[in-house]
């Protein structure tokens, strides 16, 4: 077993009377690439805080390389500069008075002859070549923001904490970030935690994700995981699936499913255990036209990367679900689901 580069142990944590944090533990391994997802007060950026030291849990113990660095029980608190962590947070935190090349070189340990060339490899890395003499100030909040990458990366941390870190890039740069940051972290060992609201980033940076939602972990997975069986609607719908369509479950021959136009339809349940009202979430990639199944009329198409979106109305079941099409579909259409993209959650 690798060792953990990060422990917390039953941290809990309120902002006046709000709880935040409701026990939450959990180890992360060395080298491994940890999402940590979640809506608006669900947790996420106050623990990454409390690892960072900058906030302090108010029960629990938070230990990194094996060394307790914040723990009340025992009056135990290594504060954020003994941490030896690299961060990277919303607010860039860059030095103004620095130019870009030197907040990066202060960063770096030692006092090797190479600092200078190896901040600019980093800034060529986070395509800011050029742009090594100018100031916080003169730069964009998304060259700010990858400067306070590079300079994270610059200290060689065995952990890095980003909060949202590329929450202020458009598009395509975000896209080249994920794959820049993901090779850096790759190359120098070091392991992740990283904030994030984007589903995106799950696919293309994570080894495992953490689902918090009221302040706990409702899911620890590696992304394939996350995928085959979401343990809430809000995971559902993170992994593209929509609803919440009615269903009255029955369970025949082990399965648990629904009666349809088309039969009997099976579902992927989770915490279902009782016959009766579930809501079902469906993912466009489980809808498939044949020649028999549920009566649907089209309601509506978008063309989408390569393939028509469409809306359809299900009479029989009064749902609304898209389906991906590869040509525009007809008016009108028999469907069929994919129990594999069809999960049911209990109807509470």
């Amino acid at each position: 077993m690798p060792e953990n580069i990060l422990s917390l142990d039953g941290i809990v944590k309120s902002h006046g009377r709000t709880r935040v944090l409701r026990g939450v533990t959990l180890d992360v391994p060395r080298g491994q690439f940890v999402l940590l997802m979640g809506g608006s007060g669900s947790g996420k950026t106050t623990m990454i805080r409390l690892v960072a030291g900058l906030e302090r849990p108010d029960a629990g113990c938070v230990t990194l390389r094996g060394r307790r660095v914040d723990n009340h029980a025992d009056g135990i608190f290594v504060p954020p500069e003994r941490r030896g962590l690299g961060m990277v947070f919303q607010d860039y935190a860059l030095w103004p008075h620095l130019t870009c090349l030197d907040n990066i070189v202060t960063a770096m340990p030692g006092r090797g002859r190479d600092r200078g060339e190896r901040a600019r490899a980093l800034l060529r890395d986070m395509s800011m070549a050029g742009l090594e003499g100018r100031y916080p100030a003169q730069l964009s909040g998304g060259q700010q923001q990858r400067v306070g990458l590079a300079r994270a990366l610059a200290a060689r941390p065995d952990l890095l904490l980003l909060d949202e870190p590329l929450s202020g890039l458009d598009v395509e740069v975000r896209g080249r970030m994920r794959d820049q940051i993901r090779r850096l972290v790759r190359e120098t060992g070091c392991s992740a935690l990283f904030v994030t609201h984007d589903p995106v980033d799950v696919w293309r940076l994570a080894d495992r994700v953490l689902m918090l939602e009221g302040g706990q972990i409702v899911q620890d997975a590696a992304p394939d995981g996350l995928y085959r069986r979401p343990l809430s609607p809000r995971i559902a719908r993170m992994t593209g699936a929509e609803g919440a369509l009615p269903v009255m479950l029955r369970r025949r021959d082990r399965q648990w499913g629904f009666d349809g136009a088309g039969g009997f339809q099976d579902v992927t349940t989770v915490g279902v255990d009782n016959e009766g009202p579930a809501c079902a979430y469906l993912r466009p990639e489980g809808v498939r036209r044949g020649a028999r199944g549920h009566v649907a009329m089209r309601m509506d198409m978008t063309f989408e990367a390569g393939r028509w979106r469409t809306l359809w109305h299900l009479p029989s079941l009064d749902w609304s679900v898209h389906s991906l099409e590869a040509e525009s579909p007809p008016e009108q259409a028999f469907l069929t689901f994919d129990g594999q993209h069809l999960f049911a959650y209990p109807a509470s």
